[in-house]
Parts: structure tokens; sequence; C-alpha cells
């Protein structure tokens, strides 16, 4: 995703774009040799540039936005696991440079803007000049593309602010995932998801169509392991999508396979999972997030916001300061929602009464028997979103198994109206992840 800037009025425009396809290829002659004169054309002389030019040309070609994400930064773009290409950042910043100085491309660059609260990554789209060169060489969509080697499906990143992808050892665990991931893939690419609107006159029109999903989950190396080593995949673990961006409003808009669906969430999931862990079974009292300090009882997305921070700090001193910073950001310009902005004012309410060291103070004293699981910095945070995760997938997994497509959203589940009783049955077991 990107923004574009309106410098008098300050304010950003949200565009979608999509990431680069590091896998992405094609082998039809006419394509082949279409890249190969634009690279002489331009004046890229080195293979490795031009490798670069055909994974920008078939990325933006085959980007459902028209606008693509190019990173200009000098990171390395990651081992051949999820770069099979070998592309280079220095490669790469040369031929997207050149299909901007030959303007076959219009280039966004990004920025961060502190006081707004706002950031872009760069990007580009093509120009009129790139449709006609690729209309004139025959590029069509029919033709479909390829694969240089299969998306990599599951992912292991460092546990540094820059989030580096890194290589690992297979293991029967990685291998099975794997494989799991495959079957849900392809059973969501083989299904009809669509973000549809009703028109004045009541019928459905299509908002986009959710096709060519490469559905991964991404896990956090906490603990450093050598190449004799199989992979540990017991940090972080989410899979992201598309219709993650959406908001609960846009997400009722899904249709699957033609029908409507409905969104279930897992209440109260990372605490029921810990109690899971340590005692077998779900919290018992109700709502884990009820809690009152003297008479007062706190707004409820207060408390769980300030659980979550528990879970990825390591005093309350740090914790109180992460929450303040959540609902009391220091920018120049708020551009919440007014949800969120109708939030932020109930937390600043409940501060003229109660300190949020109270609040905290009170779930620990609540939840006394996982009390020694908060507090232990974001290790711990990741360790139990992972198992959160683990028990998510094993949801996706059933349904898979049974042929039934489902969708997620974090800790909530979107399926076609008729699997709801199904859903709700599943949730309410918290079932593990078979291969842990």
């Amino acid at each position: 995703m990107t923004y574009k800037t309106n410098q008098q009025e300050n304010t950003y425009e949200y565009l979608p774009a999509n990431h680069l396809n590091l896998h992405i290829d094609s082998k039809d002659a006419h394509i082949t040799h279409s890249i190969d004169e634009l690279s002489k054309d331009i004046g890229l002389r080195r293979i490795e540039a031009r490798t670069s030019l055909k994974v920008i040309l078939l990325s933006l070609f085959w980007s459902d936005t028209g606008r693509l994400i190019t990173p200009r930064n000098k990171e390395p773009f990651g081992p051949m696991r999820y770069n099979p290409h070998k592309i280079g950042p220095a490669s790469f910043i040369t031929a997207l440079d050149k299909l901007v100085e030959h303007e076959y491309v219009i280039q966004t660059l990004g920025f961060k803007d502190v006081i707004n609260n706002a950031s872009a990554k760069t990007t580009i789209v093509a120009t009129p000049k790139l449709t006609e060169y690729l209309h004139n060489n025959k590029w069509s969509h029919q033709d479909g593309c390829t694969y240089k080697s299969t998306p990599e499906l599951v992912l292991l990143r460092d546990n540094s602010k820059k989030k580096k992808l890194i290589d690992y050892k297979d293991s029967r665990s990685s291998n099975w995932l794997r494989n799991e991931l495959t079957k849900y893939n392809n059973l969501l690419n083989n299904s009809e998801i669509l973000l549809v609107k009703y028109n004045s006159t009541g019928e459905e029109d299509i908002v986009k169509e959710y096709h060519s999903l490469t559905l991964a989950r991404k896990f956090i190396q906490h603990n450093p392991r050598g190449s004799d080593y199989d992979v540990e995949l017991s940090y972080g673990g989410r899979m992201y999508a598309p219709w993650c961006n959406l908001n609960s409003e846009q997400r009722k808009m899904i249709t699957i396979n033609g029908e409507k669906t409905v969104e279930l969430d897992l209440q109260a999931s990372s605490i029921n999972v810990i109690y899971i862990a340590k005692t077998g079974v779900r919290y018992p009292g109700g709502d884990p997030y009820n809690v009152s300090v003297g008479d007062k009882l706190i707004t409820r997305h207060i408390v769980k916001q300030a659980a979550t921070i528990m879970l990825n700090t390591k005093n309350i001193q740090g914790a109180v300061a992460a929450l303040e910073e959540h609902y009391l950001p220091n920018v120049f310009n708020d551009k919440r929602s007014k949800k969120n902005l109708k939030k932020a004012s109930e937390y600043e309410l409940m501060k003229l009464t109660v300190k949020p060291s109270e609040v905290m103070k009170a779930f620990l004293e609540k939840h006394k028997t996982i009390e020694n699981s908060f507090l232990k910095g974001k290790r711990m945070g990741d360790l139990v979103a992972c198992q959160e995760s683990d028990r998510v997938f094993e949801i996706v997994r059933r349904f898979t198994k049974n042929n039934v497509p489902i969708l997620t959203v974090y800790d909530s589940f979107i399926v076609q109206e008729q699997y709801k009783d199904n859903l709700q049955r599943w949730m309410d077991t918290l079932l593990p992840l078979m291969y842990k």
C-alpha cells in the first residue's frame, strides 16, 4: 500500500499496491524477447540488471492494482529460498532507475511523515509508453505466468527491526506445514472469492476479485540455530491475506462461491491459549477482560489492550508507556478513525480516576494462575501469538480437508453462512495444531 500526498492540504490518499513477486517468471518466447529488447533500449548490459527488469515488468503486469512496491534501500532481498532469481539491491535499483529515466514507469518515492503519523513505500505505475510497448509485443494476461520456483509458504524472519527473511533447514514440521498450506492455497484459488456491493437496483457489483493467492505463515527466529539444526516454528506464525486490510464493514461484503458470508471471532483467544497451556482448560470465569479497580469497571478494550501489551513488555512502566502511545500518540494531525478516537477519549476519561498501572495490576491479580506469562518481553508475546496462530490454522486445515474455503483475519474467520455452526463448534474447542 502507499499514499498520494497533497502537500497543500497535508493529507494522504490511500492507494493500493502489490509487493514484488520474486518468484515470477515467463517462458513465453515473445515475452522473453521483448524484455531482452527493452534491456538493450534502456542500456542494461549486465545480466543481473536484466533479470531485475524481468521481475519488475512481470510483477507490474500481473499486479491487480496496477501499482507495484519497489524498495530502494540497500537491503538484500533474502536467500535463494525467497529470491530464486538471486536479485541484488544494486542491480534492482539500476533497472528501476533506467525505467524511470526512459519514461516507462512513473515512480512515487516513499516517505515517512512523523508529524502526521503517515508513511509510504516507493511505488511505480506503468506509463502509456510501457503499456503500448507491452501491447505491441503481444503481452496478454491470457498467457498466464510461471514461477522460477514455487513461492515459499513457510517464512522465517530474524528478530530485528529490519525483519530480514532468513534461510533455514527444513524439518518434518515445516514440510508438513508447507504441504497443508499448499492445499489451502489451491482450495482458495479454485474458489470464487469476491468483494461485492449492491447498486441502486439491488444488483451486485464486483468491487474486487481475489485470485492467484499465495498465503504464507511467517515465523520469527528467537533462538539462533546453526545449519545442522532443524527450523523451530515456535514464534509468530501469523498468516496475512489481502482481506486483512479491509475494515469490519467492508469484510461483510465478501462472498465465497456466490454465497454471503459471516465473520466469527475467537473470543479472548490469547488468554485462553495461555490457560490451556498452563491448566489444560479455558479460563473458567467468564470474560477474562472483565476487570474492576475498586468499584469502577474498566472499559473492556482498555483491559484487552493492556493485557496484549503486557505480553510483549518486560515491566509495568514500559507497558504503561506503550499503552499511552497506543491511545494517545504524539502526532500533530491525528488521522485515526472515529471509532479509535472514541476509544482514545474513553482512555483519557478513565485516567481521571484510575491509573493505567492499577488496571494492569488488577488484571494480573485476576489471572494469578497465568501471571508468570506476562511482563516477560516480546519473546513470550511471540510464543503466545504462535500458539494462537496454530489453533487458527488447525481450524483452517480441517475446513480445507472438507473442501470448504475459509478466510482468516488474525483471530477471526469468514465462512459461508451455512458453515457457521461447524465453525463455532471448532472455535469453542480451541484445537491444537496437529504437527505440534
